[in-house]
């Protein structure tokens, strides 16, 4: 890596050998170096990093979280503030900071926040003579990651050097993540002089400030609102919070919160193809004396529900729009949704572990096992949602429920394998409280039982299974369970 380019540097990666060989050659050209792990322990890295090798080089290796990197809510303030501490510590302005960024999948705000975090690292080198080299290990970032990381540094480091970025965006065209300011930014660089002409860094005007990007995150439409993003969670009780973190409060002095949370669920799940008056009215009011009794109450519905969305606002609502005979509803740009980040860690972990890349799944897993606070939408009604003509959440609830279990007693034979038995079992009876007669996790407690030697409880364990197979009416214990509690027990 040339240190002598521009000092805030994306480097790229997949094999973790080439990551190691970079660093240490790295190492080599600077006198002063910090190393701020987040997938690896700060053991391992000291282990791959061979410092006795470089006796000059004062390299210390520390984790993100002494600089409030996993913290619940990460924002820019403290990270660059403990950054600004740490650096006063070396006198030598030769000084490079590698960051595992591995970070951002830990906590929903480590994605929310992370374009935010981006900005702030760029203009602390504005002033700041140092150098920071971010490392992507591209099998567990998510895609959405990858992109904006991509778009925030100026150069990226490659087998041959550090080459300068074509698709590298200033943090104030970044920041504003618009479709026509980055077209703007691209097309002047194809052209320079077009630069001047497109005028991208001139002061919005008021035509400019009322235009509003196409780009979305989710399939919903674009609300027409100066409002920032919104962090929606589906997982658990349906929560929305503004930009600022203010939380949405659904109450109002009419209307029922239930009702209203139903309406706006139903629209997020439909996106762009809305609902008629009619479905919601009959998904809400199914024992309505009149179409007309039902549709009059739904009115009165959407009322209160645009007056809980506006906040302080307090103009027309635009987030939920009437056309036709449809309702829409639409979200602030770029707003997040915990689901897609749901999936698709989970997503990823089941490749890692198909190459048995433990370590990988166990950091995409625990960070899918954190998003999950909570069945889909769980404050949702059950009479809203046992429609036999309209599935419109039991499948999706009951799937991603599967899903989770699954994550949990994955996670048990994960750690089991690396050696953290304890943990195994706590996952096994994590997953076992929601659902008594899961095999694999009682398979999984078994294994973990008898690894740790506790033959009573793994004989205890074996009962439970066969009672909960009793009580829910599954028959007997299978051949493959059989055999298994059979072949552990003669380990004893």
């Amino acid at each position: 890596m040339d240190l002598q380019q521009k000092n805030y540097i994306g480097y790229f990666f997949n094999n973790k050998s080439e990551l190691w060989n970079e660093v240490k050659n790295t190492l080599k050209k600077s006198q002063n170096s910090i190393y701020i792990v987040d997938e690896h322990s700060v053991s391992e890295a000291k282990s791959k990093l061979n410092l006795e090798e470089n006796p000059n080089n004062l390299l210390e290796i520390l984790s993100t979280q002494d600089f409030f990197l996993r913290e619940q809510v990460v924002r820019a303030k403290p990270v660059i503030e403990a950054l600004a501490h740490k650096i006063k510590l070396f006198s030598n302005d030769n000084l490079v900071i590698f960051l595992e960024m591995t970070w951002a999948v830990r906590t929903p705000s480590g994605d929310i926040y992370l374009r935010e975090l981006h900005e702030a690292f760029q203009l602390f080198l504005e002033t700041t003579p140092i150098t920071i080299i971010c490392l992507y290990n591209e099998s567990i970032l998510l895609d959405e990651q990858l992109m904006l990381s991509l778009n925030s540094h100026p150069f990226i480091y490659t087998p041959e050097g550090n080459v300068e970025n074509p698709y590298y965006l200033p943090p104030s065209i970044n920041r504003k993540n618009q479709v026509k300011l980055r077209f703007n930014h691209w097309l002047g660089n194809i052209y320079p002089a077009w630069h001047e002409q497109l005028n991208t860094n001139k002061e919005e005007s008021q035509d400019e400030k009322n235009q509003y990007p196409l780009e979305k995150t989710i399939q919903t439409q674009v609300a027409q609102t100066t409002e920032g993003r919104w962090k929606i969670r589906f997982l658990g009780e349906l929560r929305i919070h503004r930009e600022n973190g203010e939380l949405i409060d659904w109450n109002t002095k009419a209307g029922s919160t239930r009702k209203l949370k139903t309406i706006f669920a139903f629209l997020l799940i439909r996106g762009e193809k809305g609902a008629s008056g009619e479905e919601l009215a009959d998904l809400l009011w199914p024992d309505s004396d009149s179409t007309e009794q039902g549709l009059n109450r739904l009115y009165h519905a959407i009322r209160y529900l645009r007056i809980v969305l506006e906040g302080p606002q307090k103009q027309k609502s635009s987030f939920i729009v009437h056309q036709g005979s449809n309702y829409f509803l639409r979200l602030p740009y770029d707003s997040w949704v915990d689901l897609p980040m749901f999936q698709e860690l989970c997503a990823k972990g089941n490749e890692h572990l198909k190459e048995n890349n433990l370590e990988q799944v166990k950091i995409c897993y625990e960070s899918a096992e954190r998003l999950y606070s909570g069945d889909l939408f769980s404050d949702i009604p059950q009479k809203y949602i046992d429609n036999n003509e309209n599935d419109w959440l039991w499948s999706k609830r009951y799937w991603y429920k599967e899903m989770y279990h699954k994550l949990l007693y994955s996670l048990a034979n994960i750690n089991r394998q690396l050696g953290n038995v304890s943990l195994a079992i706590k996952y096994c009876d994590k997953v076992l409280a929601e659902d008594p007669s899961l095999e694999p996790a009682h398979r999984e407690k078994l294994i973990a039982l008898a690894e740790s030697q506790r033959f009573d409880a793994l004989h205890r364990q074996y009962r439970i299974y066969c009672e909960s197979l009793k009580k829910f009416n599954l028959g007997q214990p299978s051949e493959d369970m059989r055999k298994l509690y059979l072949n552990l027990s003669r380990k004893n």
